[in-house]
């Protein structure tokens, strides 16, 4: 994963690609900040238990960042936003309404 930095604050980000009948080839990116530790059996009730460090999702955009047919101003304005979005759920949790 490689790493990006939004005000302030570092995200990992991942391209993704998809490929169907309808839209053709399709890209979307996902942003992560952070991490969260995981742990499951190996099998269902039983086995050693298996501990993974999983990234903790945060926001997706539409479209791969890296496409050099988009503008650096598109991309910034398009993560900004959701970013924006993130941060806003973030104070609405914490109370802050107005």
């Amino acid at each position: 994963m490689k790493e990006l930095e939004i005000r302030g604050r570092k995200y990992q980000y991942e391209i993704f690609s998809d490929c169907n009948e309808y839209d053709g080839l399709t890209y979307e990116t996902e942003f992560y900040q952070g991490t969260k530790i995981v742990s499951k059996r190996k099998y269902l009730l039983f086995g050693k238990r298996i501990v993974k460090e999983i990234p903790k999702f945060a926001f997706k955009v539409f479209f791969n960042i890296e496409d050099p047919s988009f503008t650096k101003s598109f991309v910034r304005a398009a993560v900004e936003k959701q970013a924006e979005l993130l941060y806003r759920q973030e104070e609405i949790d914490r109370g802050e309404i107005i």
